[in-house]
């Protein structure tokens, strides 16, 4: 076989394993999980040692994740002026095969995301953009100890897995979209009824303690009608915003309906009492067009205990509560 004929098969190859490789990540549909096979993937495809992946951020710096052999690593950098990052963004770097002789000629300057001492630096450098329309995604990164490594075939080879990786991104993205819209209330960002039905259901199968706390903002009708359901708005998500603070660690939060809501806390009835205190305290000093007050109840779980049982049972506190017969703290009554 003569040398454009191997040249030919070797290409064919190639490409045949990128169409695998794609079709093998468009099956991850949650972003953190593609993210990490990603790395895997690429740095096979290129035998390289080293990629990496950055991500944008809000304040005009970067989330990178790097593979490094085989130790995974993220960190956040600061917006930079001038990088190896942003050339790769605005279409002024792609391919560099001495990367200490180009960061000297242009004054520049990186950051090593991960180090360790018993690896050698990069040498030779790609990048390309991952891009969904118009909006950058992300810089796709491989590099290697040795000079020369790449060629402008590789380089092509990973701008067309770049351009393909974007749409894995944004396909991932807009699934995980889907999935936070169908699992929570639009107005709070809150979990809703859905999602606490299929959480406390889980929570009654796993051993340890676990209480409820059912909620609602007393008199929520008249803040509507006198204030104006802006104003209304306002109050449920000044107390959404309370409870997830509250449950930024530990328990989920949820939007039943309305202005009910409640809290599933991995701890017994005494310890979630003094969290509820916390979010009480909490409601009481925000700034809102009324201030609300809840009436809560709460409700311990039960050996043999079913969804309705115990949601019915933190219900029956909460209407005591409305009616002043019962206070936060746990009674005998919650000990089964």
């Amino acid at each position: 076989m003569n040398a454009a004929a191997t040249d030919t098969h070797r290409q064919i190859a190639r490409y045949r394993s990128l169409v695998q490789v794609i079709a093998a990540l468009s099956r991850h549909v949650r972003t953190e999980e593609l993210l990490r096979a990603m790395h895997r993937q690429v740095q096979a495809l290129f035998a390289s040692p080293v990629t990496l992946l950055a991500r944008p951020t809000a304040d005009g710096g970067w989330a990178v994740q790097t593979l490094e052999s085989d130790s995974f690593s993220e960190q956040r950098l600061g917006p930079r002026r001038d990088g190896l990052l942003e050339r790769v963004v605005t279409d002024r770097m792609r391919l560099e095969n001495d990367l200490p002789a180009y960061l000297h000629r242009e004054g520049l300057t990186v950051v090593r995301v991960h180090y360790r001492a018993d690896l050698p630096h990069t040498m030779s450098w790609m990048g390309v953009p991952l891009r969904a329309a118009d909006e950058v995604l992300g810089v796709l990164s491989v590099q290697s100890y040795a000079l020369d490594a790449f060629t402008p075939e590789d380089l092509e080879f990973l701008e067309l897995l770049g351009v393909q990786l974007g749409i894995v991104m944004e396909n991932a993205a807009l699934h995980e979209q889907l999935q936070r819209e169908a699992n929570t209330d639009p107005l709070t960002g809150l979990l809703n009824r859905r999602q606490f039905v299929a959480q406390v259901t889980a929570a009654l199968s796993v051993p340890g303690p676990a209480t409820l706390a059912v909620m609602d903002v007393q008199k929520f009708k008249r803040i509507n009608d006198e204030l104006g359901h802006a104003a209304g708005d306002a109050v449920l998500r000044g107390v959404a915003e309370a409870m997830l603070a509250l449950t930024a660690t530990r328990g989920q939060a949820f939007r039943l309906g309305g202005d009910e809501f409640a809290l599933l806390l991995p701890t017994g009835v005494d310890e979630a009492a003094q969290q509820v205190q916390v979010l009480l305290d909490r409601v009481a000093h925000l700034t809102l067009p009324a201030r609300p007050f809840l009436n809560v109840g709460l409700a311990a779980c039960w050996p043999q205990d079913t969804a309705h049982d115990w949601l019915r049972r933190a219900d029956a506190r909460m209407y005591a509560a409305k009616q002043g017969r019962v206070h936060l703290r746990p009674t005998p009554e919650d000990t089964p």
